[in-house]
């Protein structure tokens, strides 16, 4: 519904309203003049406007009797964003064999309520894992089973994850660097990785099953063993340097972006001034609107990449920087600023 009111004392000559370069045509104009009518004082107009998927440019235009011109201008994006996203949040911090963490499900409890609240994702089709929920066996459930019945090819899928990341000896692994690289669920055991853990072929392989052309999965955890990390420590003592391979690796295939907390050998903070993983308190503030660059209401990936790209390295003193991987063709919007 657009509405509103056009005055001016000398008089009105010619009122136009536009919807992306066209006249919008309204029934017997209802008091709305046109170019050539009579002049009148007050242009009232209330109009029901259909508006196509994506952008919208709405020009309102009127001309007075002396040659003024007075113009107001409106982008409305529509948005595909109710019944066509599926996510599923992740938050672990009461690990069974390995140290807890502090803040991770603070991290996915605020990460749901951006989806469901504030990007109106309907309840039911955001599935929320906290702690003892986020067993092995749930996770392969819910993400190799349940999204790959439910999201469609042209669905967006978002998958979070916070809590602690691994690695261990492989002399397979693709990514030149000897290392396997885990997601730890809650039950996982640092002894067997292998039977207890997620490793990121399994991941890649998961990513592959679903069908739609748009995933963000997004890591707030790390693998480089250091303390005070959402990492565990390398087995046996190994030092080794991680590669990112791993990353490039998991992103491949259409529409598929990975955006994760920190480089392959830094650590993802917590800090408990924060009450969050310092990536994902940036990550939630930037969907907030302050990652909102061009002040269009809506929050792209990139945009939201660019902004925790320089938040998180100044909270961490350089230490951090978060990561991008990944193409998709067009803009990808995260979140939208109410």
């Amino acid at each position: 519904m657009l509405s509103g009111v056009a005055q001016d004392d000398s008089g009105i000559v010619e009122f136009t309203i536009l919807i992306n370069g066209r006249r919008l045509e309204t029934a017997g104009d209802r008091g709305i003049a046109v170019s050539g009518a009579p002049a009148v004082m007050n242009v009232e107009f209330s109009e029901v406007i259909g508006l196509v998927k994506g952008e919208n440019r709405i020009q309102i235009r009127a001309v007075d009797k002396d040659g003024m011109v007075a113009e107001k201008k409106l982008v409305i994006h529509r948005l595909e964003i109710r019944r066509n996203v599926w996510a599923v949040v992740v938050g672990i911090n009461a690990y069974a064999h390995v140290a807890n963490l502090s803040f991770a499900v603070n991290d996915a409890r605020e990460f749901y309520r951006m989806l469901v609240e504030e990007n109106r994702v309907p309840a039911e089709n955001v599935t929320l894992l906290l702690d003892e929920k986020a067993g092995l066996s749930k996770l392969r459930s819910v993400l190799g089973t349940r999204l790959k019945k439910k999201a469609g090819k042209e669905d967006m899928v978002i998958i979070y994850f916070t809590g602690h990341g691994a690695t261990e000896r492989d002399t397979m692994s693709p990514d030149g660097d000897g290392l396997e690289k885990y997601l730890l669920p809650v039950d996982a055991d640092p002894e067997d990785l292998y039977a207890t853990a997620l490793p990121m072929r399994e991941l890649s392989h998961i990513f592959n099953r679903l069908r739609s052309d748009r995933l963000i999965f997004i890591a707030d955890a790390c693998y480089s063993g250091a303390s005070g990390g959402r990492t565990i420590s390398l087995t046996g003592g190994l030092r080794a340097r991680i590669s990112d391979k791993f990353l490039d690796r998991i992103s491949t295939g259409k529409g598929r972006i990975i955006l994760t907390a920190s480089g392959a050998n830094e650590v993802s903070a917590e800090k408990p001034e924060l009450k969050h993983g310092v990536f994902t308190h940036y990550l939630i503030r930037g969907l907030e609107g302050a990652a909102d660059v061009n002040q269009d209401g809506l929050i792209t990936v990139d945009e939201i990449y660019g902004y925790v790209s320089t938040e998180v390295p100044r909270e961490t003193g350089q230490e951090q920087h978060p990561v991008k991987k990944g193409t998709v063709e067009g803009r990808l919007v995260l979140g939208v600023v109410n």
